[in-house]
């Protein structure tokens, strides 16, 4: 630091002429030290409240897309939306064939849809399968997404009576059925067209080829499918009735999971009761429909009517005052002198409810067991 030199011997009295002499203190220093210690921990601390911001503003965006990735889940298994992700694989020989012209018309109108493939291993084969959100998959520390398209686990096989028949006249159905489904890769079911139409004799005398087998044959060699190849058969008659059964599969094999998913979580209660909707009363949130519900709880008892049902409702407005009714001791007198009107006709006669009906209502209000049979 320079020094700075002051002459005091001519004038020393006149004190303004001296120069302003600025020293550094140790105070100045100690509160520039404070100026800056608080700047930066108020730039450190609005960083942090800006991180935990866009934090949370990502936590919330995930959140939303995982909603939204769950419920489009849950749309591709509802019944009704999950037919819309099916597609029905077919070869294309089987799909122009004539006996499937109607399967087209049934498929595109229940919602899935028909897709030619001539890469099937067997021609006569119906495969299904689903569209399925893809997930992360990790394949030898490289992450991927797994295929979008999901093969169903069965299968269906074509045929007519004619085009299998030499295997069932030398009984090897079985092991041909058995080996279409290991190249398939999955259960099949094989569906028999025209079978009436095989064994239905024209009456008349034409070149119509023998018959190899009989009616019997057929039932014993279908019998030998199911026990030995654990393969089930359908047998339909006519094109409309081939395709209604492929859309019957098409369906309930889009609804599979969902049933499934649907039944073990009903299994894990310990106590299940499921609803009946039928003959309901809507009531509503200012409470109209009330007394419709009560008129309803008598109609639907045994032994009632609606008219009787009306006249006990006349009587008591509620099902509280029924109850404190029928708490009183000589209560099942006093309900079954309640008159009926016969029919809505005015002046009909009235008849009287009845003992029997006032005990079961007895019964059924005041009874402490709920084993307690009401007759």
């Amino acid at each position: 630091m320079s020094s700075i030199t002051v002459d005091l011997t001519e004038n020393s009295d006149d004190l303004e002429d001296l120069p302003d002499v600025f020293l550094p203190s140790k105070s100045s220093s100690q509160s520039s030290d404070v100026c800056s210690s608080t700047s930066k921990s108020s730039l450190q601390s609005s960083k942090s409240l800006v991180n935990s911001g866009n934090e949370q503003i990502n936590y919330k965006k995930k959140k939303v897309n995982d909603n939204n990735t769950a419920k489009q889940t849950q749309k591709m298994y509802r019944p009704g939306e999950c037919m819309k992700y099916m597609t029905v694989e077919m070869h294309p020989t089987l799909v122009e064939s004539w006996y499937c012209a109607d399967v087209q018309r049934e498929i595109t109108a229940s919602g899935a849809k028909i897709n030619k493939n001539s890469s099937l291993c067997d021609t006569r084969l119906v495969l299904w399968s689903s569209m399925v959100e893809p997930t992360f998959t990790s394949n030898n520390g490289m992450v991927g997404l797994t295929p979008t398209k999901q093969p169903c686990e069965h299968g269906l096989y074509i045929a007519s009576i004619e085009e299998i028949e030499e295997k069932l006249k030398t009984h090897t159905l079985s092991q041909h059925m058995a080996q279409a489904a290991s190249l398939a890769g999955c259960p099949l079911t094989l569906v028999l067209y025209a079978v009436k139409d095989y064994f239905k004799s024209s009456g008349r005398k034409t070149n119509r080829h023998v018959l190899k087998i009989e009616p019997i044959d057929l039932e014993m060699a279908l019998t030998d499918l199911l026990v030995t190849a654990k393969c089930d058969t359908i047998k339909t008659n006519t094109p409309n009735e081939l395709a209604l059964t492929i859309a019957q599969f098409t369906k309930a094999i889009a609804e599979a999971p969902y049933k499934n998913a649907k039944k073990a979580y009903d299994e894990q209660a310990e106590f299940y009761m499921r609803g009946d909707n039928k003959k309901c009363v809507t009531v509503a949130k200012s409470g109209d429909g009330v007394g419709m519900l009560w008129q309803q709880m008598i109609a639907v008892l045994p032994h009632s009517s609606l008219e009787t049902s009306r006249a006990v409702c006349a009587k008591y407005k509620t099902l509280k005052s029924l109850y404190q009714a029928l708490q009183e001791p000589n209560s099942v007198s006093i309900v079954a002198d309640i008159g009926v009107t016969r029919s809505a006709a005015p002046g009909s006669k009235s008849r009287r409810l009845g003992n029997e009906f006032a005990r079961k209502l007895h019964i059924l209000f005041t009874a402490e067991d709920g084993n307690t049979p009401v007759e």
